[in-house]
């Protein structure tokens, strides 16, 4: 009976103390932003950006899908006087990064909004629920009760805290490159053409009646956020997808379904006072460089700095304007003609 007690003792001692490690150090900021002199380590980001929203120190807030995962904050930070953190959803649809902006917005008061604004995500259901099966629930709930499953998970003891670790031991983290993925990738236009699964057919592009519904309410969602939060400047950077990705739009019969999207969103988001788009799908010394690129629609890092250097300028070309609005949306559907029709065969000639 003793050794049982003493069993049951020491077993309740070691989970206290791995339960009170994992709250100490906290590697996915579900309690406390990083302790001090320790940087935050973010990697994970259905598992951290939930965590950092609601606990870190921050005034403007990056967000987008994982074409906006290689921006390092401080190239917004330097500029805007800001203090940046991501908010990331690969394939994330307007209704999740809106779930992420709102939680940001309960909890802080938000200077900017820097937005990577992807077209396919418009085509989402716009009232999808974000935090669902897929997710780890128990660091969204906001109930305590099924903190167990934090608390005491081998792979956060084991895993996740000898990262954060490590990373701060060695030295030379950048925390500005949180869910940063670019650094063991190949950038070429063999390799984005290896990725491009080109389809034989070309089927009938889709009734507007199909995407206009969709479109309009998942727009919907972000003009709630922008009146809501006249105070806060929000920035939607449209980023470059590859010649191969509007090829493939156009062979799938969407690619009306993208320009109308374009068209929509620049007519209903343009004319606010705390908005500004800057527009880079039709900047063709990118998007018919495929060497820039590692698939149809994933860029090399040089892109990202790029458009938030344009996005820190008043004076941009790629600005739109209610002035400029209709030449940024011709030159585009001129430019995905000339793709369709003409620069898509010195790669598929056939």
């Amino acid at each position: 009976m003793k050794a049982l007690k003493q069993f049951f003792l020491v077993s309740a001692a070691l989970l206290l103390a791995a339960g009170g490690l994992v709250v100490l150090l906290d590697p996915f900021y579900h309690y406390h932003g990083p302790l001090p002199g320790l940087k935050a380590v973010v990697t994970k980001s259905e598992y951290q950006c939930i965590g950092t929203i609601r606990t870190f120190d921050y005034d403007s807030v990056l967000c987008g899908s994982s074409t906006a995962e290689n921006y390092n904050n401080r190239w917004f930070d330097r500029p805007f006087g800001a203090r940046t953190i991501k908010a990331i959803k690969s394939s994330g649809t307007t209704a999740d990064l809106c779930y992420y902006l709102q939680e940001a917005f309960d909890t802080h008061e938000l200077k900017h909004v820097f937005y990577s604004l992807d077209l396919f995500a418009l085509d989402a259901d716009a009232d999808t629920n974000f935090v669902n099966d897929d997710m780890p629930l128990y660091l969204y709930d906001k109930n305590p009760v099924n903190d167990g499953k934090y608390l005491w998970n081998k792979d956060v003891i084991f895993k996740d805290i000898p990262y954060l670790l490590a990373m701060n031991l060695a030295g030379g983290y950048d925390e500005g490159t949180s869910y940063n993925w670019w650094e063991d990738k190949t950038f070429s236009k063999q390799e984005a053409l290896s990725h491009y699964d080109r389809r034989e057919t070309v089927s009938a592009p889709l009734p507007a009646s199909v995407y206009e519904p969709k479109i309009d309410a998942n727009l919907d969602l972000l003009v709630r956020l922008i009146t809501a939060h006249p105070e806060t400047d929000f920035s939607f950077l449209l980023p470059p997808y590859s010649m191969l990705w509007w090829d493939n739009a156009y062979r799938n019969g969407q690619l009306q379904e993208y320009l109308y999207a374009r068209r929509r969103l620049m007519e209903r988001l343009a004319g606010y006072e705390n908005v500004k788009i800057f527009d880079f799908q039709g900047e063709e010394t990118i998007l018919l460089n495929l060497d820039l690129y590692m698939d149809p629609i994933h860029f090399s890092q040089k892109i990202n700095q790029r458009m938030a250097e344009e996005a820190a300028r008043e004076d941009s070309v790629y600005l739109v304007t209610e002035e400029t609005r209709e030449t940024f949306l011709l030159h585009m559907e001129a430019l995905t003609e000339r793709i369709v029709t003409r620069e898509i065969k010195t790669l598929f000639p056939a």
